[in-house]
């Protein structure tokens, strides 16, 4: 089977403001496997035993979810690549790979979901009647930490993002309230770094951020990170998987492509100061700008 990377530009000129953004899933797109699946899945195993605490957590209590959310994802991927997955109820076999998960012992539920595709796993889960970050399994994440994470509600988890409360608590909190199994859903996150590493931890144990390139080799210095998130509940527990798959390039993919180009150096000038902060993009943001108007054809406008 041949796989591609989808060539997703999230990014949306004029006035800023954050966006739910949320469009209808189709199953067959519920999972995204790419040419890097083997190196991603790799990277994870080398995660999972280096950083452990870092890349997954979860509530005490959360494994009947872990298991409906386990069981569904076996499934799918047996049925939507049969050639690489197989399971006979007992275990999973990755062919691609070679390896074979135990599915009723050994290793919790999360874990074996988050080693069998490319995607960081987030789970929901629903306690005295809210929902609450129950777990995940996130070994891309980006800039944020996870053990933080647990028991809070939705909220509490976007807390620290600047202006996200204020403008999407609502309508988030209704879309939750909204949401049903069976009507599932997708969107994109995007950001500019400094480094195409995909792990980017905030506890320490990420790898040094390079020195900031200059305006004219920030087409290969500076990355476009597109996060795909997938939204769905499961209908026995109730909890609500996110599904964030990341996907980075270079700025020079957009060498040839100046609308795109203007668009993206649109967007960066028109982000407020505090949530170029929080995305720290504060240094970054003006580099590739310069580089993004050169490859539009535009100056870059006064201050």
């Amino acid at each position: 089977m041949t796989v591609t990377e989808p060539d997703y530009q999230p990014y949306q000129p004029g006035p800023f403001r954050w966006r739910l953004g949320l469009r209808p899933l189709e199953m067959s797109d519920w999972i995204q496997i790419g040419p890097d699946y083997v190196h991603e899945i790799d990277a994870k195993r080398e995660l999972l035993a280096r950083v452990p605490a870092t890349v997954l957590c979860h509530l005490d209590d959360v494994e009947p979810e872990s298991r409906e959310v386990l069981d569904d994802l076996v499934a799918h991927l047996c049925s939507s690549w049969p050639e690489w997955f197989t399971s006979d109820g007992e275990r999973v076999t990755n062919q691609r790979t070679g390896e074979v998960f135990d599915l009723r012992g050994g290793l919790h539920p999360l874990d074996i979901a988050g080693r069998l595709v490319q995607e960081d796993l987030a789970l929901l889960v629903v306690r005295d009647g809210s929902l609450v970050f129950g777990g995940g399994s996130v070994c891309f994440p980006n800039r944020w930490d996870l053990p933080s994470k647990l028991g809070r509600s939705m909220a509490e988890v976007h807390a620290p993002v600047s202006q996200l409360n204020e403008q999407l608590a609502g309508p988030i909190d209704g879309f939750f309230d909204r949401l049903r199994p069976g009507r599932d859903f997708w969107r994109l996150g995007w950001g500019i770094l400094d480094t195409d590493e995909p792990y980017q931890a905030t506890d320490g144990t990420a790898p040094p951020r390079p020195p900031l390139p200059t305006a004219d080799r920030a087409g290969d210095g500076l990355f476009l990170r597109v996060e795909r998130e997938t939204l769905r509940r499961f209908p026995v527990t109730e909890c609500v998987l996110f599904t964030i798959r990341t996907y980075i390039r270079p700025l020079s993919h957009l060498a040839s492509r100046p609308q795109d180009a203007a668009r993206l150096a649109e967007a960066l000038q028109a982000m407020p100061e505090d949530v170029a902060d929080y995305k720290a993009l504060t240094e970054i943001a003006p580099v590739a700008v310069t580089w993004l108007n050169e490859v539009a054809g535009t100056s870059v406008p006064k201050t």
